[in-house]
């Protein structure tokens, strides 16, 4: 069963009225109706429409040294996080970063730096018209993936979801992602590591301040 935490303090409002009875002098009963206001927060977030569906998981094939980047990516720098600050957090040597210029706002990729030059780490944002849009993608994108953990403050403000799903081909789907919802722009950092999740988080925490 998937675990979710409550992500966004919303309020339920309860109105729940009582009776109770008490003899007047003359020994009749008065009835007094008091009226009490409940604040409740949700113990799960509530399912966003099917409106939206995720792409579907897929692996990131590598790039040798010498080969052009893949088609919507360019050579350069990522305006998000440092290549250096990237390969320390992620916990692999990076040769090689690019920008995905098919996404809105820019998205980035970073590539090992031996043997299949596999992708270890990207960063894959996706503008939607409302920030209420953007917050349902992030629940389900999180929900198309296994072991789905619900994080109710990545940073002040901000709700994200770790989820273990597709990246690197070796890994099958168990490659851990985390994908953060900020104003009507919804990240998704992966990676290729399968065996904590604590670098997706990491990442995430790192890059959330500059959407």
């Amino acid at each position: 069963m998937k675990r979710w935490l409550a992500v966004l303090p919303l309020l339920a409002l309860l109105a729940a009225c009582t009776s109770s009875g008490s003899p007047d002098a003359g020994g009749s009963t008065t009835t007094r109706t008091q009226t009490t206001t409940v604040h409740r927060s949700p113990s799960t977030v509530t399912k966003p429409p099917a409106s939206f569906k995720p792409s579907p998981a897929t692996t990131v094939a590598g790039v040798a040294p010498g080969n052009p980047p893949p088609k919507g990516e360019q050579e350069g720098t990522c305006p998000y996080i440092a290549t250096q600050d990237a390969a320390d957090t992620e916990g692999n040597r990076i040769y090689r970063t690019t920008t995905i210029t098919t996404t809105h706002p820019v998205g980035c990729r970073f590539y090992f730096w031996c043997c299949d030059y596999h992708a270890v780490l990207d960063i894959v944002p996706q503008t939607f018209a409302t920030p209420t849009d953007a917050y349902n993608a992030m629940v389900r994108t999180g929900e198309a993936g296994t072991n789905v953990t619900g994080i109710d403050a990545l940073i002040k403000g901000v709700s994200a979801v770790l989820y273990q799903t597709k990246f690197y081909g070796p890994d099958g789907a168990t490659d851990w992602a985390c994908t953060f919802a900020k104003g009507k722009v919804m990240v998704t950092v992966h990676t290729n590591q399968n065996d904590v999740s604590f670098n997706a988080k990491q990442l995430a925490q790192l890059i959330a301040p500059k959407f």
